[in-house]
């Protein structure tokens, strides 16, 4: 699939995961490098809820040990970017 498509593909988990969590966000205004919970006072439950949300969106398996990395705008794209399944974007 094109870059294009890919990049299309993260946008789209990325902002229905923070409209599922935080639907007064607008994603456009996030700082890339700073932290969700910050930015949007998400607290842990609400962490989770959006990485669940990520994953159902996705169409991907996020292990826990790797919600970390999807702490920040930024990171959540690099891990997507990394982990896009082949073929079709769900």
């Amino acid at each position: 699939m094109a870059a294009e498509d890919t990049e299309a593909w993260i946008q789209r988990a990325v902002q229905g995961a923070l409209a599922d969590v935080a639907p007064e966000a607008d994603p456009g205004r996030l700082a890339p490098d700073r932290s969700l919970h910050t930015q949007l006072g998400l607290d842990s439950v609400d962490f989770l809820r959006f990485i669940a949300a990520l994953e159902r969106r996705a169409g991907i398996t996020i292990p826990g040990a790797h919600s970390h990395r999807l702490s920040t705008p930024a990171g959540c794209r690099a891990y997507l970017r990394a982990h896009a399944p082949a073929g079709p974007r769900p």
